[in-house]
């Protein structure tokens, strides 16, 4: 059915030509020749298109879609990607900004953690040192005071000899008719002269 359109297309083809060429031969601008011609012409020109157009629909037009449609989902592929790319590196990107202030916060927890230590440490020296001050305070104490104790037991020991050898002397020099005044006189210059000689 195909082959016969196509030669009755051949057919009315052949015979708008034969009239064109008939009508050229009375040429008057709007005769009915001439009107015949344009016509026929005008036919033979949308058959040449309509041709034309069904060749290039089969032949060129599904290869020049394919192509066309082979292009667009290539460029909708890299549009893909891309935009696949671009997601992948903004989560990189936050990801690199939470760990940026996570160290940032985790450096700021370990100086403040220093710092604490540094104080407990400075305090706990000052403690010490408090402590160790306070002792050696003590200590000189009890020692002052255990030197004083033994010039103080040795100074008494010192008197002690003193009044009796003064006691000893004051009787020796005294007979029985001295009176109670004479000795307690003789008894405070003999100390008087013992303290002189002491505090030499």
């Amino acid at each position: 059915m195909g082959l016969l359109s196509w030669t009755g297309f051949s057919n009315v083809t052949a015979v708008a030509l034969n009239v064109a060429l008939a009508a050229e031969a009375e040429s008057s601008l709007l005769s009915p020749d001439q009107i015949a011609h344009y016509v026929a012409t005008a036919i033979f020109t949308i058959i040449n298109l309509l041709v034309a157009y069904i060749i290039l629909k089969l032949f060129v037009f599904k290869k020049l879609i394919k192509v066309i449609n082979g292009r667009k989902e290539s460029i909708s592929n890299s549009v893909t990607n891309a935009q696949e790319k671009e997601k992948q590196a903004d989560e990189k990107l936050d990801e690199a900004i939470k760990r940026v202030d996570a160290s940032h916060e985790e450096a700021m927890q370990i100086i403040a953690d220093a710092r604490n230590q540094a104080e407990k440490q400075s305090e706990t020296i000052i403690e010490t040192a408090k402590k160790e001050a306070q002792e050696i305070r003590d200590r000189a104490e009890d020692d002052a005071k255990r030197t004083r104790q033994a010039m103080l037991e040795e100074m008494k020991d010192e008197v002690a000899d003193l009044a009796v050898s003064i006691a000893g002397r004051v009787l020796g020099s005294c007979n029985d008719k001295t009176s109670e005044k004479e000795i307690r006189e003789k008894v405070m210059n003999e100390l008087q002269t013992a303290e002189v000689k002491t505090g030499e």
